[in-house]
Parts: C-alpha cells; structure tokens; sequence
C-alpha cells in the first residue's frame, strides 16, 4: 500500500493488516482526516489481489475512539445559524466503506468507544474488547441523536427496548456488560487485546478469502437499504439539532466538564 496515510497506522503481518486510528492526542476523536482515510483504505482493498486476507481495527493510546471531535461541531460556534441540509457526512460513508469491503474486520476495543466510536466498532465483523473498554451513546449528553450508523446498529445487537434505553439514558457500559449483551465475541485483559485479535486475525486470513468475502456480502445485502435510509434521516436529524439550544448546551457543557442542562429548545 503505497499511499501515505496521516492518522492512521497501518502494519502488515503476513496477510493480516493491523490498523491503527491515530488521533491519540484526542482519544482518536473522529474529526480531521481520519475517516476519509480509513474509508480510502478499505475501499482500496477490494480491487487488490487479496494479500491482506483479515483486518485488526484498533486504537493508537488510550481510546478507540471517543467519538466525534465536540470542538468542530457546528454548535460550538456561537455565530451558528441554520443552514439547509448538505451532502451526508464522511463517516456516513465509513460506515459503508467498513459494510462493502471485501476482507473481515475485527475490532480491537480499546478504552472509550463512546458516540460515533461505538458506531464503528459494531461496523466491524467481529469484536473484542478489553476488559476496561467503555461503551456509550454519548451523543445523547451533547443534545443530538445516536449517528454514524449507531441507531440502527445498537438495536440490532441488543434488542429495541435495550438500545432505546441506553439512547435515552447516554449511560455507561462496560466491557462485562457489552458482553452480556451480545455486542461482543470475547472480552480479555489489556495485554491479550491485540495478540487475541491478530490471532483469530491469522486464523480467518488462513482459509479461503473469497468465501469470506461471499460470506460477508450474502449477510449484509439486506441490511444494506435499511441502513442507508437510517444514515440519511439520521444526518438530517443531526444537521436540525446542532442548530438548537440544547446541541450547543452540549458542546458548552463538554467543555466546561459538567452535566448538560436542556431545555428542548
């Protein structure tokens, strides 16, 4: 792979590429180039000769990812005014990049997979975390609605009435609880995330590349409209609120680190 990437970290292991979100500095908040260039990345892999046959997705530091960067939403700027809604967002097509590509992701759950990051950690194939992973629909404390693909995702894994709650309630899950609740394959300690994932990595990168890939493809092509309908409505829905009160009382409150206060205006 000859294209350079800025915020991503990308190794090759035989036929297994471990990739690595490198935004530490900002918990690998989704904001800058990072989604393009991940969405580029995998997107590549589908014209090559399969010589990465699986895909380790994991965080650079302490974080997944902890969703997206607060300090570019259009709420933070206090001169914000509504604006007619525009082309989808970048990490809409992440979300489809991670769906269509050919080779088997396994997430490496690192630390916080809060908003935007727990989207794209349930878009990979597989999942495992460590044990001190945090879970959570964060967009809820910053007055918007579950985006990137999370409020079709999350009910899918643990069921409406679980999903909705966690939505309403914006709380905390650990990686025990995650587990319980089916959106994880394994949890483990700290040191044994990565070489678990790099393990089952090898062993789905030693069979048959094209039967993973027709695997893949034959479970998600019906989920693929749905989940473009949910993306759509939910940009728009996002795009309204950002330009509301409550979306900038949860940018305000983010940065002064205190609980929001709403008031559904």
């Amino acid at each position: 792979m000859t294209h350079n990437y800025q915020e991503l970290i990308i190794g090759q292991r035989g036929h297994v590429a471990l990739v690595k979100l490198n935004r530490p500095d900002k918990l690998n908040s989704w904001g800058g180039h990072m989604s393009d260039e991940l969405s580029h990345y995998l997107t590549s892999l589908n014209s090559g000769a399969y010589d990465t046959r699986a895909i380790v997705l994991t965080g650079e530091g302490r974080a997944f990812s902890a969703g997206g960067d607060v300090t570019g939403f259009p709420s933070a700027d206090p001169s914000r005014a509504a604006r007619p809604w525009h082309a989808p967002h970048s990490h809409l097509h992440l979300v489809n990049a991670m769906r269509h590509c050919d080779i088997p992701i396994i997430g490496a759950i690192n630390g916080y997979a809060v908003g935007m990051g727990w989207s794209i950690a349930l878009a990979c194939d597989l999942r495992i975390a460590a044990s001190d992973a945090i879970f959570q629909v964060a967009q809820t404390k910053r007055g918007i609605v579950a985006d990137a693909g999370l409020s079709y995702f999350l009910p899918r894994a643990v069921g409406t009435q679980r999903a909705l709650e966690l939505m309403f309630t914006g709380r905390r899950v650990t990686a025990p609880e995650a587990l319980d609740m089916g959106t994880l394959l394994e949890v483990v300690s700290p040191d044994e995330l990565l070489p678990r994932a790099l393990q089952l990595a090898e062993t789905i990168a030693a069979g048959p590349p094209l039967s993973a890939a027709g695997h893949k493809r034959l479970v998600y092509m019906i989920e693929d409209d749905d989940l473009s309908r949910v993306q759509n409505m939910t940009d728009m829905i996002v795009d309204k609120l950002f330009y509301t009160e409550d979306g900038a009382e949860g940018v305000r409150s983010f940065v002064e680190r205190r609980e929001p206060v709403f008031t559904g205006n």
